[in-house]
């Protein structure tokens, strides 16, 4: 009992952790108040949260203010765009239920396809923000990178998705969870998307000290192995 309520005990490491879950929501809950911000927000929420399991050091209100200004534009354009697609796209899906009998053959098409690219969207965005947020790239590049890691990693995709759904479920039966919920979805979310990236870019993330020390490492077998061809090349000349 005494070890559970050390600094270095379970109650210490949890309630540190839930401390932070609450910071970061309210934290994002606040900058998606004007709801144009909402992307960037977002963001700003992975940004943290990655940064977190890799356990890089840094304070969250001021990662989660250097990620939201940073990103800002890049995050609000692709947020308003989605934005704007999936609410033309709920749009049509209505009027083409409410005209079903109206419409016939072409309701037989139109209805699915509106569907399915409304699925692809959301199998999108769940890695579009974190995209933005760890990685220095261009619209279209991350649109392309989010619907490649979609389709590739599907079965993460679709479990994201439904701690999604089960979070908003959550919300909506007891919606004082909205002071944790988002920092808690994204810091399990993080955890799968972090082992994607990382099969991409397996340096990321990694201790500056480890590298500088893996550097060292390499320039001194390098001078060991300049030392041994000098070595041979002098017995040759001997010879």
């Amino acid at each position: 009992m005494r070890d559970f309520f050390s600094l270095d005990g379970a109650f210490s490491k949890y309630g540190g952790m839930l401390a932070d879950m609450v910071i970061l929501s309210l934290m994002w809950i606040l900058f998606c108040l004007p709801f144009v911000t909402a992307g960037a927000s977002t963001t700003a929420l992975y940004y943290v949260s990655t940064r977190r399991i890799a356990d890089r050091e840094g304070y969250i209100t001021s990662d989660f203010w250097l990620a939201f200004k940073s990103n800002i534009k890049r995050a609000t354009i692709i947020w308003m765009i989605i934005v704007l697609i999936v609410a033309v796209l709920v749009f049509n899906i209505l009027a083409l239920i409410d005209g079903e009998t109206l419409q016939g053959g072409i309701f037989t098409f139109m209805l699915p396809a509106q569907l399915v690219l409304l699925f692809v969207i959301a199998l999108m965005s769940v890695y579009i923000y974190p995209l933005i947020a760890r990685f220095d790239m261009g619209l279209i590049q991350v649109l392309k990178s989010a619907f490649y890691m979609a389709v590739r990693h599907f079965l993460t995709t679709i479990t994201c998705l439904i701690l999604l759904v089960a979070s908003l479920f959550i919300l909506w039966n007891f919606p004082p969870m909205l002071v944790v919920a988002p920092g808690l979805y994204a810091w399990l979310v993080s955890h799968m998307i972090m082992r994607i990236f990382k099969k991409y870019r397996p340096e990321m993330d990694r201790d500056p000290m480890l590298e500088i020390a893996e550097i060292e490492a390499r320039k001194a077998e390098e001078r060991r192995r300049q030392e041994l061809g000098l070595d041979s090349k002098e017995e040759e000349e001997e010879e």
